[in-house]
């Protein structure tokens, strides 16, 4: 027995079953997590080694390079990254999606350990963690001061940070900004230097003064004691008191006698600023997978109970929250739903003219959509912008396979049949179809376990999602839409005007038939001129084609999420001072736009971060993102020798590019690599619709170089480390110790650092390091008597990729598709002359662009065999599906025309959207060809006769569907809100297929279909045979 017929016979059971798909899809709703994408986890381990005093150059050649070669050969490795900076070496190992990252981080750690002996015996211990690149901030707030920065960062750092860090889900609390508290011990040279000391011998001192030491343990009875020593510092007068020499009359000689010793704050290395007023910063950072509204909600719980403590002169103001645009996102796609759905019942209540079949479809659209979250909870889905757009995308294709089966319900009805006996013999008729269009769908989605990388992360949950959906669809057509028709029918009077309403039906009625009697008309022509047809067909692809080029291709269509990124960098070397006030009057003059919020600024060395956050789209009609970060542009360009870049928020977490345009150029040394970089980043200037060129290599800071000469330093009994450590003790300065202060009633225990150089007046001059005086066993040296001093300049990081030295040149597109600068550039890249060992790669967008037209076009190609598969199965033929996969190019033609008459690109998101184009236009096609075939064979007319009526028979129910399709993803086009541009796109391609596909597949298929039909007899005239059998395919049912 069929699943129809148990769903007759049986009401209440497939009511019951109902009910448990909607409880079990309710339960599944309320527990699902929501989140902006699928969590996409990249695999990346990082192995951190500090080097102190050690030059970039030095750093690259003696550590940098080792741990390269160690890791190289491990398996699953996508890309190998390291930074050489003066005095640390970080090396990133990136594996490929999937790897599993535990597993990684063991094998990186066992390889560095091997390698362990080949590394100077000067560095300290290598740190291997997981790298997090998703951990980017989710919510940023700043905490300020009307009295002072430093009592706000020791605020945030003892109190704020603790707290929020105990919110499940978070990360770190990461605190910039403000000062640092510090015992600064600040040595006078020449007094030292009479005593035969060094800040080396000095540092030695002050740690051994600040010790404690466990001495054992002895027994005591039955107990045992334990013996500690306690010497460290208890304050700071006790650092001063420490007696650090023995003066030539044998008097003790204090710290406080050749040193000025303050409880201060550390050199300031970050300022954080906020509308121009300076500020402590602190940044919340999530747990890889975990979910960020609940994050943001509960940490924005803990700040509410935090701060009725706070003190009256700290204030905190939240800058920025990712959750707000993720709610907002979702709300959007939820209404699209919602207003989506809506609009496919009403279309289908205007075309069935009947309340109660309208009611029986309809129950098909939240049985599946409410059923299709039990299925997403079980898999691990989220509700994000994929799964939730691809709910709202499918709202039209949800109600369709009710809505034929229902149509075809009703003809029976009409034929006199009892309720029940139409129910089961209409369903039974139309079965196969309805499995055919549903299993095109699954189909297409099919090839999503082929795509890799980011790409296949966000499609697997969007095709699944749809697949689902669609599947519990067409078990609700099967089921719960017969069961109620067999119930809840009325008697079809063959008399229209005697039914209820029917002045108010009358209007669509001849509507309906005026229509019909038009399309029969432009059917016969059709079918009569196969070859006009066929040229018209064939001539729409070309001009699809010639659409194609003008419409522009890009990764992903920009996003007005009401903030961007702008980035200066200032000339090598410039303070941070001097960076902080030019910045500063950039701000300004940006900050008079009355559209900006918020400038959120973080500076660094020479380099200046703004976080730029607008009003939202809605509240600036007319004034775009574009036209805002015109504006950053021109202010940040008003900093004399700053190089700008602006850049949109991440996409997706941990994905994020530097600029949209990268391209990598690496070789052996810097010489070879910089010549190239630099011609690439002419041809880019010169370039229409490109901006913000930046050849990412700075030859560094002015540099002192201290060369040593190794066989004086010898004779002089002086080693090259001494020689080092000692000058970075006078400059930069030594730890010494902490100064352990407990905790109070208001303040948590802290460690001090004790930190010990010279005054600023003995190291700030050539001539005052050239006179620093090094003690050794055998008297004083002078370091100028071994060493040499040069000026020059030395990079401030060496960045390499895959093993050899690499420079990246950045830009922006303006106004102008990333695919249509790539395709003019490439050639001209390729036509330079490069060193011998210098290759170029292209990074970013572009090569994320590259993957995604690589993966989703496997994807489509897949798509495409995998409907024939499926058509092929059901017709028993390898003919008919060619007819019906004729609407597939036609398709094609819509959605291009769609997007470029919307001003839209060939994007990430158009590009899925023609994929699920693929699985849902031939579902008109199969029940044309379908109700052709089975006149053919059950009433014995010719194919071109058969397809005269078939064509008007299945007029409406074609029309139908594909209006509730077009109609249930309007919303979702027209929509304006947050993420809109993700969205529209998808859902604009989609639309303009469906028209284009349905219109033209109207009258191309039949045309086809009878010129397929023609040469299939004429051969058989030719080979002698009898004309085909009327019998049955295998497979396809009888009327």
């Amino acid at each position: 027995m069929n699943l129809s017929a148990i769903a007759i016979r049986r009401p209440v059971f497939t009511v019951m079953m109902t009910v448990a798909l909607l409880v079990l899809g309710w339960v599944g709703f309320r527990t699902l997590g929501t989140d902006l994408f699928p969590d996409v986890t990249f695999p990346v381990v990082a192995v951190t080694i500090p080097y102190p005093g050690a030059s970039p150059s030095e750093v690259e050649t003696l550590v940098t390079k080792p741990i390269e070669d160690s890791v190289v050969g491990l398996n699953q490795i996508d890309r190998l990254r390291s930074f050489s900076r003066e005095g640390v070496s970080q090396t990133l190992i990136i594996f490929k999606l999937g790897k599993d990252i535990s597993e990684g981080a063991t094998e990186v750690r066992e390889k560095v350990a091997a390698a362990r002996w080949k590394l100077p015996q000067e560095i300290r211990e290598p740190t291997i963690n997981r790298w997090d690149v998703s951990a980017t901030p989710i919510q940023i707030f700043t905490l300020s001061s009307k009295t002072s920065l430093s009592a706000a960062r020791k605020y945030a750092e003892d109190v704020i940070k603790p707290a929020l860090e105990q919110v499940e889900g978070v990360a770190v609390v990461e605190v910039k900004g403000g000062a640092t508290r510090e015992i600064r011990v600040e040595l006078d040279r020449a007094k030292i230097e009479a005593l035969k000391l060094d800040p080396s011998g000095i540092v030695m001192r002050l740690r051994m003064a600040n010790l404690n030491v466990p001495a054992g343990h002895y027994d005591e009875g039955t107990k045992e004691v334990s013996v500690r020593t306690i010497g460290d510092f208890a304050n700071v007068e006790q650092i001063r008191d420490t007696i650090v020499a023995t003066a030539m009359d044998g008097s003790a000689v204090r710290l406080r006698d050749v040193a000025k010793v303050d409880d201060g704050f550390a050199d300031r290395t970050v300022l954080i600023r906020s509308n121009g007023e300076e500020t402590v910063s602190f940044e919340i950072l999530k747990q890889s997978g975990k979910n960020t509204i609940e994050i943001a909600d509960a940490v924005k719980a803990r700040l509410a109970g935090l701060e009725k403590g706070l003190p009256s002169e700290l204030t905190i103001a939240e800058i920025f929250d990712q959750s707000r645009f993720i709610k907002e996102n979702v709300h959007e796609v939820e209404v699209a739903i919602i207003f989506g759905g809506a609009m496919a019942i009403l279309i289908i209540l205007l075309f069935m003219l009947d309340l109660r079949s309208t009611m029986i479809s309809a129950v098909a659209l939240p049985t599946s959509v409410i059923g299709t979250f039990f299925f997403m909870y079980l898999l691990g889905y989220t509700l994000n912008m994929m799964t939730l757009l691809g709910l709202s995308l499918a709202i039209g294709l949800l109600i369709d396979d009710a809505v034929v089966v229902r149509e075809n319900i009703f003809k029976h009805l009409e034929r006199g049949k009892p309720p029940a006996q139409a129910a089961l013999d209409g369903t039974k008729e139309i079965a196969l179809s309805v499995l055919a269009t549903t299993l095109t769908i699954v189909a297409v989605f099919l090839p999503v376990a082929f795509v890799k990388g980011i790409v296949g992360q966000f499609f697997r949950q969007f095709g699944i999602t749809i697949s689902v959906a669609t599947v519990l669809s067409l078990f609700v057509a099967f089921t719960l839409d017969p069961m109620l028709s067999s119930r809840f029918s009325a008697t079809v009077h063959h008399d229209p005007t005697q039914e209820r309403f029917y002045q108010l039906k009358r209007p669509f009625l001849w509507f309906f038939e005026g229509m019909e009697t038009v399309y029969r008309g432009m059917l016969h022509w059709a079918v009569h001129h196969k070859l006009v047809v066929g040229v018209l067909a064939i001539g729409s692809l070309f001009f699809m084609g010639f659409l194609a080029k003008l419409t522009g291709s890009e990764f992903m269509s920009s996003e007005d999420r009401g903030q961007f990124i702008t980035e200066l960098e200032l000339a090598a070397g410039t303070s941070l001072d001097e960076t902080s006030k030019a910045s500063a009057r950039a701000e300004e003059l940006f900050r008079k736009n009355g559209e900006v919020r918020t400038v959120f600024a973080t500076i660094e060395g020479n380099k200046v971060k703004w976080r730029v956050i607008t009003t939202t789209k809605e509240q600036r009609p007319g004034i775009t993102i574009a036209m805002l970060k015109e504006e950053a542009r021109k202010a940040a360009a008003s900093v004399a020798g700053a190089e700008v870049t602006l850049a949109d928020p991440a996409f997706i977490e941990g994905a994020a590019t530097e600029a949209p345009i990268m391209i990598d150029v690496r070789g052996a040394t810097y010489d070879d690599v910089l010549p190239t970089a630099k011609g690439i980043a002419a041809i880019l200037v010169r370039t229409p619709g490109v901006q913000d060129v930046r050849v990412k290599f700075s030859p560094g800071r002015p540099e002192l170089q201290v060369q040593i000469d190794r066989q004086r330093a010898a004779e002089l009994g002086v080693g090259v480390a001494q020689i080092a450590m000692a000058l970075r003790t006078a400059m930069e300065g030594d730890e010494s110790g902490k100064l352990r202060v407990a905790a109070t009633a208001v303040s948590r225990s802290e460690e001090v650092p004790i930190k010990v150089r010279l005054a600023k007046g003995d190291r700030d001059t050539e001539a005052a390091l050239r006179a620093l005086t090094l003690m050794t066993p055998r008297g004083p040296v002078k370091l100028v008597d071994v060493a040499k001093f040069t000026r020059g300049e030395g990079p401030q990081v060496i960045e390499r990729e895959d093993r050899s030295r690499q420079i990246q040149v950045w830009a922006t597109p303006k106004n102008r598709a990333l695919g249509d600068i790539v395709n003019d550039i490439k050639p001209q890249i390729a036509a330079l002359k490069l060193r011998p060992g210098v290759t170029i790669m292209y990074d970013g967008q572009i090569k994320m662009m590259g993957e995604t037209n690589e993966n989703l076009g496997l994807a489509l190609m897949l798509g495409v065999v995998f409907i024939y598969i499926v058509l092929a199965s059901q017709f028993e033929s390898f003919i008919h599906p060619l007819t019906i996969m004729l609407t597939l190019p036609l398709a094609l033609v819509g959605a291009i025309v769609a997007l470029f008459m919307s001003g839209n690109t060939m994007a990430m998101g158009a590009m899925i959207g023609i994929i699920l184009l693929m699985g849902l236009v031939t579902k008109n096609a199969i029940l044309l060809i379908d109700r052709a075939i089975v006149r053919v064979r059950d009433l014995g007319e010719p194919p071109l006769q058969a397809i005269l009526e078939a064509g008007p028979e299945r007029l409406r129910p074609i029309l139908m569907t594909s209006a509730a399709m077009v109609l249930g993803m309007l919303p979702t086009a027209l929509g304006r809100g947050e993420g809109s541009e993700f969205r529209a796109p998808m859902a604009i391609a989609v639309i303009g297929g469906v028209v284009s596909s349905t219109l033209l597949s109207l009258l191309v298929v039949p045309a086809f279909y009878v010129a397929i039909e023609n040469l299939k007899g004429f051969v058989r005239r030719l080979r002698g045979l009898p004309p085909a059998s009327r019998r049955a395919p295998i497979g396809v049912p009888a009327e």
